[in-house]
C-alpha cells in the first residue's frame, strides 16, 4: 500500500502532536503517574484534527485518511511522546 499526502501529513501531524505532549510531561504540564494516560491525549487530538480539516475542506468525517494512516499516525505519536518524555533511555 502506498500513502497519499494527506496520509503522509497526518502522520507527521502525529509524530508532532506526540512530540508535544512528551514535552508537556518533560516540563511538568501533566503529571507523570495520572490517571488519564498520556497516549490518550495524542489519540484525542489526532481525532480532534482529523474533525477540524474535514469541517474546513467539507469532507465527511472519516474519509481524510485510511485507516492504515491512523494507526501509523497514533504509532508515530506514541512513540514520540516516548521519546521526548524519556520513558525510552
Amino acid at each position: 500500500m502506498q500513502f497519499s499526502r494527506n496520509d503522509i501529513l497526518f502522520v507527521a501531524v502525529g509524530a508532532i502532536l506526540g512530540a508535544a505532549v512528551g514535552l508537556a510531561v518533560k516540563l511538568g504540564w501533566l503529571a507523570t503517574y495520572a490517571s488519564f494516560p498520556h497516549y490518550l491525549f495524542v489519540l484525542i487530538g489526532m481525532g480532534l484534527i482529523e474533525v477540524v480539516v474535514g469541517f474546513v475542506t467539507g469532507r465527511p468525517p472519516g474519509t481524510l485518511v485510511g485507516m492504515p494512516a491512523r494507526i501509523a499516525a497514533f504509532v508515530a505519536g506514541v512513540g514520540a511522546l516516548m521519546l521526548v518524555a524519556g520513558a525510552i533511555s
